[in-house]
């Protein structure tokens, strides 16, 4: 019986031609064919519908938006000298791909791959040949570009390599802020490598676009200071925003004022005038449209928004004065330098205040700083300033703390004065010591052995005689005295229009016990009154204390801005010069005495006159001249054993009629009268 195959097929199973791969592939065939046609058919529409559309706008340049860097107020001084002011000159911008070491990988490969044909693209070896070639040709523009900008190489790739910790800093900080890494625009921008660029180069450059690929020259805004380091404490620096510094929300100024928002290449105040009056200073930045074609290069470009123009600042200094204080003043460093040969580095202060009204014709510190050594680019001697050991960038005017030494002596005159019972005529007698030969003494005594005999308070002020003033404050007692000179303004900042100053140390009973651990002695009333032990001031606050007595008991504000713009203001403006608005505080004393009243006054002004006119007076010797009426207190600050003195004198000119005060303070110079007195002598001679 013949077998019937179709018995032992599977139900289920499918018929064999439905098996056959050649009937597969014809179906695959088909359904491309159809798939393709549909394809073709949507570019017949798209190109007979939307062609002309697409075609129009590919041709259409690319739009880039830019921001144009604001042009910042300048600073002037009181005659019209301008101290600090912007230039626009042309910059030198690289492709953040070109500065980015080691190069992006698949920016590189990118590269190189546009540079092949398409069997090429399939050679590993051919595209590894063209990478290398692209970082030769990368290494290459680098050199030629450093040349044209005078720098050496390692000077750019010093720079290229902050470029691209700031860039890698904002990538970091936005890829925390999304939990995943995000590119950032800095990685695919223009970044400034050079400025100040010659006109040649700049245009040896655009002139030859071939040979600088990813380059640009755009134009740059820079902070000039043609006074060189003159002023430079007041003026103070720029800087550039720091990473942690949001650039939406704006920047807060000193005064509380706050600026518009702020682009991460922006330069801002960060010390001084720069930084007191950032708010009136910084001009917004504007915003430029850029039109491209495909090839990045540039077709139109127009504004949107025109950059803002800070206001001009008028200080309350002069310039000529403010030089010659500085000379003065180096010159005494000099002598100090060969004079003490191994002390320990240090400076000085000299500081010119009108005493009616606070303001400063001349606030010189040295050792100085130039300001633009904290632009970009001069990060080496911003460096250089931070390790110097002589501390060119404290502001010796306002942040120098010293021991006034004898020149506190008027706040303890000033307290002994205030007292109904106290006699201003009556003789002490000076043994050169108060109780012991050891302890307690005055300087003649130390020098030569003796003391200065019967002297009232005048006598004591022109001498400088420690013991009558140790006899006097012992009976008169702590309070008083640590009262009196808080009235002076001393333990607290002078309210300067100059940001970091230094409070000092005015030590109380509590302070000293709370910071030294122990009860306050008769012996540190001694010390303060003579401006010795924990007591420490600054010039500033010297200087305020001597107006107080030079203007009839006014305690005024010191301050540097005389005006904002160049016309002067009307009366009662917010514009109008700031010691118009300063408050003079009258000092009170405590008792039947509220004022330094004229007598008061009288007999300060009596012994600070004969500290100058009198041939016994401590500065007679090398500060009077018949031309000069000057009156004032020097004062010689003892320091740790072993260590030069600190040398100070405070007065005010004219002596009969005082308009300005002036105050020297040299550290670890000696004795008071030849270290600081040809400084104030020559001076005095440019005030008359």
């Amino acid at each position: 019986m013949p077998v019937d195959w179709h018995d032992f097929r599977t139900p289920h199973a499918p018929p064999p031609e439905a098996t056959d791969p050649r009937r597969r592939m014809r179906r695959v065939m088909v359904l491309f064919a159809v798939l393709m046609a549909a394809v073709f058919v949507r570019a017949v529409q798209t190109e007979w519908t939307e062609g002309p559309e697409y075609r129009k706008r590919a041709l259409q340049p690319l739009r880039r938006e830019a921001t144009v860097p604001g042009v910042r107020g300048r600073i002037l001084a009181r005659d019209g000298t301008v101290l600090a002011r912007d230039e626009q000159p042309l910059a030198l911008a690289v492709h953040y791909r070109q500065l980015e070491q080691p190069a992006d990988e698949r920016w590189l490969r990118r590269t190189a791959r546009r540079r092949l044909t398409r069997a090429e693209r399939g050679d590993p070896r051919r595209v590894d040949d063209e990478m290398q070639r692209v970082l030769a040709e990368r290494d290459a523009l680098a050199a030629r570009l450093a040349q044209l900008a005078g720098m050496s190489m390692d000077r750019w790739r010093v720079r290229a390599a902050q470029v691209q910790a700031r860039v890698e800093r904002i990538a970091r900080s936005v890829s925390e802020r999304h939990g995943r890494e995000m590119p950032v625009a800095e990685q695919l921008d223009y970044h400034v490598m050079a400025e100040a660029l010659p006109m040649t180069a700049a245009a040896q450059i655009e002139g030859n676009p071939e040979r600088f690929p990813d380059t640009r020259i755009v134009p740059q805004t820079r902070r000039v200071y043609p006074g060189g380091t003159s002023a430079a404490h007041v003026i103070g620096y720029l800087g550039r925003v720091g990473p942690d510094e949001p650039a939406a929300a704006g920047l807060q100024a000193e005064a509380g004022v706050s600026v518009a928002p702020v682009h991460p290449d922006d330069l801002l105040g960060r010390a001084g005038v720069e930084a007191r009056y950032n708010h009136l200073l910084y001009g917004r930045r504007g915003t430029r449209v850029e039109l491209t074609d495909h090839g990045g290069r540039i077709v139109s470009a127009h504004r949107t928004l025109e950059p803002g123009v800070g206001k001009d600042l008028v200080l309350t200094l002069d310039s000529g004065l403010q030089r010659a204080a500085e000379e003065l003043l180096d010159a005494a460093l000099r002598r100090r330098a060969v004079e003490y040969p191994h002390a320990r580095p240090g400076g000085g202060a000299v500081v010119v205040m009108n005493a009616q009204t606070g303001a400063l014709l001349a606030a010189a510190s040295a050792p100085r700083f130039r300001p633009d050594a904290f632009l970009p680019g001069a990060e080496h001697d911003h460096r250089r300033l931070l390790d110097d050991p002589a501390g060119p960038l404290v502001d010796r005017v306002r942040g120098m703390t010293l021991p006034p030494g004898s020149v506190f002596k008027v706040v303890t005159a000033a307290a002994l004065l205030a007292d109904p019972e106290f006699r201003p005529r009556e003789a002490h007698f000076c043994q050169g010591y108060l109780e012991h030969p050891d302890a307690h003494r005055c300087a003649v005594f130390v020098r030569r052995g003796r003391g200065h005999g019967e002297v009232t308070l005048p006598d004591a002020l022109c001498v400088s005689c420690n013991v009558y003033f140790f006899h006097h404050a012992g009976r008169m007692g702590a309070a008083r005295l640590v009262d009196w000179a808080g009235r002076f303004g001393f333990g607290q900042p002078t309210g300067v229009d100059l940001p970091g100053e230094a409070p000092g140390v005015l030590p109380t009973p509590a302070t000293l016990e709370t910071i030294e651990g122990r009860p306050w002695r008769t012996a540190d009333t001694y010390a303060v009154s003579i401006g010795q032990g924990s007591l420490t001031a600054t010039p500033l606050q010297v200087a305020r204390m001597m107006a107080a007595v030079a203007n009839g008991g006014r305690l005024v504000t010191p301050h540097v801005l005389s005006r904002v713009g160049l016309t002067e203001p009307p009366a009662g403006s917010d514009e109008a010069d700031p010691a118009a608005a300063v408050e003079a505080h009258k000092l009170a004393a405590p008792g039947a005495v509220a004022e330094l009243d004229d007598g008061m006054l009288r007999h300060l002004a009596e012994g600070l006159r004969r500290v100058v006119a009198d041939p016994t007076g401590t500065g007679h010797a090398t500060m009077y001249a018949e031309s000069i009426s000057l009156a004032g207190k020097t004062g010689t600050a003892e320091t740790l054993p072993g260590s030069p003195a600190h040398a100070w004198f405070a007065g005010y000119v004219p002596a009969d009629r005082p308009r300005y005060v002036v105050v020297v303070a040299l550290e670890h110079a000696g004795e008071a009268a030849p270290a600081a007195g040809p400084v104030v002598k020559r001076l005095v001679n440019l005030l008359r």
